[in-house]
Order: C-alpha cells, then structure tokens, then sequence
C-alpha cells in the first residue's frame, strides 16, 4: 500500500511537472543592445511646451503620449498625480490641448475619468482615442472630451490572478477572448473607421475591430520571431495602411500589412528600443527611443528620436539622456504635424517639448 502511495505521488508529481513546463515555454527576453551616441543635431531645435507655469508645474504627471489634429492643435496627455498603473481616478485634467499657431493651452480636459492613461490617436475625423492600461479599456471622445464609446469588456473577478500567473507561466489559459484588453498600450485608427490596438503589457498582440468594435483578426504570439511580440507599446500607420508596431521589449520596429500579415522587421542598433512610432505626412517613420532606464540591469541606454524611410534607413537621430532643453529622459510617444515639427512625450521629465527646423521656441 505504501509502495503504490509513493508511486502515486511520483506520478502525480511528474505530471506536475511536465504540465509546469510546458505552461512555462514561449517566454521571451528583453533584448538589450548596445547604441552608439547620435550626433548634436543642427536640423531639429528643442522648446519646452508644456508646463511652463509653476502652477502647471505642480500638476504635471507622467507623460504619456501626444498628437496633433486636423487644425494643427496639439493633444498631451499625461497622469497627473496618478503614475504607471495607477489605480485611483485621476482628479486632474489629464488632456492638455495646445493651439497650433500661438502654443498656448486653448483648452483641458479628460479629470475624474482615467486613471492610468497611456496611448493616444486622433482620427481623420479629430476624434481623440486614449487606452487606459489600468481599467482595460479603449476610449473615444469628441476632440472637446464627451466621450462618444468605450471598447473592451469587464473582467471577471479571477482575470487579474490569472494574469499574474500567466505572467510567470506565458501558457496559462487565462480565459480572454478576442474584446478582452490586458493593459492595451495603444492604437491606431485606418480611414475607414477600422482601428488596430496594440494590446501589449500583459497580452502580446496587435488586434483590429472594425468601425462599430466587431473583431476582425489579431496576431497574437509572445516571443520574438518576425510576427511576435514582446510588448508591442506603439503603433502608426501609412497611407497604404501598412502599420508600424513598436516591439519595445525586443528593441525593434516590425511591419505588417493593413490585414496584419507580417511585412518585415528593422532592427539595427541604432534605432534603440522603441516605446513610440509615428508615420508623418511626409511619408517618413519617427521613433521615440526611450532606451534602458526602465531596465536597471543595463543602464540608461540611448533616449532619442529616430527618423526613417519606409525602407527602414535611418535618416537622423538625435538627442541624449538629460532634463536640459533638447535633452530626453525616456521619451515615451511622438507626434509629427503637417510642417515636420516633432512633438516628444517625455514620461520621466513629465513635458512636452517640440522641435523645429524653422523656429526656436524660447
């Protein structure tokens, strides 16, 4: 009887095991490489935009991401007293809108509403869409804040522990489905009303609705192969619809064409690890670096701004770790508007700073 007992518990143990094992396959590792400084950039100069008052100053979080509309008004979106993954309600107007011509507040809003913003688009139609990573869900409002829809289903009471095991254990079926956000970082919205989410921090995909939120595909795979993803944090699109995905934690830009079949991959060392990628008008492809300090073990890293072609060749890169004008302390988003000013989402500098080829702010 003792014999079978123990016999048994070596079964049973090694079927633990072996299911302990197979849950624990498919994770992937930060990649970290090794960038060379850029050059001191004579092309672009850099202006603080946002805050300049000390009042202003007191209230400035995070920031998060940016964009520019139609009009040339440009939206910054930051956390306020709130931080990265924040789980009270932000009191706070956490969306500043800057006038286009003047650079001037023009208007705030977005308080008691978020409370750990992190993506930010604006729609042909100047719609503003932000996703929330703490309450899981993908917004879109009026460009004067009314909130028009919400995307992204409840969780049930067990998702957040599932999550964490699935953290530890990548196979662990945590029962999401398709509508289901886990942390989504950002999106990006096609002509037709069609908008791609990258669905990053604890899932690893990128996922298309059509215009009324039905879904439509996603390419959902945690590694880092051409086609998967270690935290997909931002993402573009061009005029052919082909998106650009940030893939942070594999420190590379991936492309997929506008039914998300896999294109091609840039990943040389200069490009850094992209938190932020912007397609500009100019048909050019602007990265926001936002290196290894979120990353201890290895250093400060770059912090730049990277432009491209769609060929993938670097074209320029500027900018380098500090809190100077023209300096980055994690640049976390960017923005590109119709005359090429770039717009810089600094997370741990909490600003906005703008650079221009034609004027410098003072």
């Amino acid at each position: 009887m003792k014999k079978n007992s123990i016999k048994i518990i070596a079964g049973f143990s090694l079927l633990l095991g072996v299911v302990l094992f197979w849950l624990s396959r498919g994770d992937s590792e930060v990649l970290f490489k090794e960038t060379s400084p850029p050059n001191e950039s004579d092309e672009y100069k850099g202006a603080v935009l946002w805050p300049i008052t000390e009042e202003d100053q007191k209230i400035s979080g995070e920031a998060s991401g940016v964009a520019v509309n139609s009009k040339g008004d440009i939206f910054y979106l930051h956390r306020g007293s709130s931080q990265y993954g924040g789980k009270t309600v932000i009191e706070e107007p956490v969306l500043i809108v800057l006038d286009g011509k003047t650079k001037e507040v023009k208007s705030r809003w977005g308080e008691n509403t978020f409370s750990s913003p992190h993506g930010l688009e604006i729609d042909h139609e100047d719609h503003v869409w932000i996703t929330d990573i703490t309450q899981n869900k993908v917004y879109k409002f009026s460009e004067d804040g009314k909130r028009l829809k919400t995307f992204g289903e409840e969780y049930p009471f067990y998702m957040e522990t599932a999550l964490r095991i699935r953290n530890v254990l990548p196979r662990f079926p945590a029962g999401l489905n398709e509508y289901t956000f886990a942390r989504p970082t950002d999106l990006t919205v096609l002509n037709d009303g069609s908008f791609v989410v990258s669905d990053g921090y604890r899932n690893s995909r990128i996922v298309k609705f059509d215009p009324s939120g039905k879904f439509q595909w996603e390419v959902n795979q945690l590694g880092s192969g051409p086609g998967e993803f270690n935290l997909p944090h931002g993402i573009s699109h061009d005029e052919q619809e082909n998106l650009y995905v940030a893939d942070r934690d594999n420190a590379r830009i991936q492309v997929f064409s506008r039914d998300g079949e896999f294109q091609t991959e840039w990943t040389q060392k200069e490009l850094g690890r992209p938190f932020g990628v912007e397609v500009g008008e100019d048909g050019k492809i602007y990265v926001a670096d936002g290196g290894d300090s979120l990353y201890p073990e290895n250093g400060k890293g770059s912090h730049q701004i990277v432009v491209l072609n769609k060929e993938g060749k670097i074209l320029t890169r500027f900018g380098k770790w500090g809190a100077k004008t023209g300096e980055f302390k994690i640049p976390h988003d960017l923005a590109v508007d119709r005359k090429g000013n770039i717009y810089v989402a600094e997370l741990e500098n909490k600003r906005l700073q703008m650079f221009s080829a034609e004027t410098s702010l003072q």
